[in-house]
């Protein structure tokens, strides 16, 4: 996959995947490297006053490692829409165990939502929007339980279905309701991803450029950058064009190595690390 699509609230670099890179590293290399110094955080709790990196790690008989995580988000604004999708998902939901889930067998559902027409309404329309979209389902309840879906045009572009057995690939997805945001178009796909190539680069050029600033007082330490690409799946390049990317980039000498981030599962919580540099 290469990138993360879903948000993941937790500020603690070491606990959301850096934890798991330590374990992975040592089992490719052998060693026996464990967290020394959150570097980021003073004894008092707050940030440090110059720019650190995330971590300190330290292995009888090695060198010290420092490493620095980066994200690099594209869309810019993908998490603050991505956030509203699933602000209106809490709606959605109050309405759906209110009113729906009494009249529906035990299975998985899913309501599909236009995420850019979603986006034009404010937060404050939720309600409204989630009862209407309830409303439709219940007054079609019949039709539903022959098709196994349902969808309107109104009050934004939405779709209610029973998810196949096909598609659940995951244990908790065998009963409850799931959120899907409908997928662009392959013409602005086609149209952006030139556009994301340039902008992933440049953003990463950014990242290094702070990443060299914050690993100068490690000399005597392996400095790795660990990188995220988070996005959604019609915005992101090719996995083999993102290794490119970074391959071709102007690395810093301080930056000893880069690994990328590579999430296993559809909940993002199993993450593979790929040594690029």
């Amino acid at each position: 996959m290469v990138f993360f699509h879903c948000l993941r609230d937790d500020k603690c670099e070491w606990r959301k995947g850096l934890k798991d890179f330590a374990i992975q590293f040592n089992e490719a290399f052998g060693k026996d490297y464990s967290l020394s110094k959150f570097l980021d955080i003073s004894e008092k709790g707050s940030k440090q006053q110059t720019k650190q990196p995330e971590v300190l790690l330290e292995a009888p008989g090695d060198k010290p490692m420092v490493i620095e995580c980066k994200k690099i988000v594209y869309p810019h604004d993908y998490y603050k829409k991505h956030r509203h999708f699933h602000d209106f998902y809490k709606y959605f939901e109050d309405s759906y165990v209110r009113d729906l889930k009494p009249v529906l067998s035990q299975d998985m559902y899913e309501i599909g939502i236009n995420e850019n027409a979603l986006y034009q309404n404010k937060s404050q329309k939720f309600t409204s929007i989630s009862n209407q979209i309830v409303t439709h389902i219940l007054q079609h309840i019949d039709k539903f339980h022959i098709s196994n879906q349902i969808s309107s045009l109104e009050p934004i572009p939405w779709c209610f279905r029973r998810v196949p057995e096909n598609e659940r690939d995951h244990e908790s997805y065998k009963s409850g309701l799931r959120l899907s945001g409908s997928a662009k178009s392959l013409s602005y796909q086609f149209e952006t991803l030139a556009e994301a190539e340039e902008e992933i680069a440049k953003e990463l050029a950014k990242h290094l450029s702070i990443t060299d600033i914050k690993f100068k007082d490690y000399a005597n330490c392996l400095k790795i950058l660990v990188i995220e690409i988070c996005g959604d799946i019609l915005s992101i390049p090719a996995p083999e064009v993102i290794v490119e990317i970074i391959e071709n980039a102007t690395i810093p000498s301080s930056v000893d190595q880069i690994w990328l981030a590579d999430p296993q599962d559809e909940v993002e919580s199993i993450i593979t690390y790929h040594q690029i540099v």
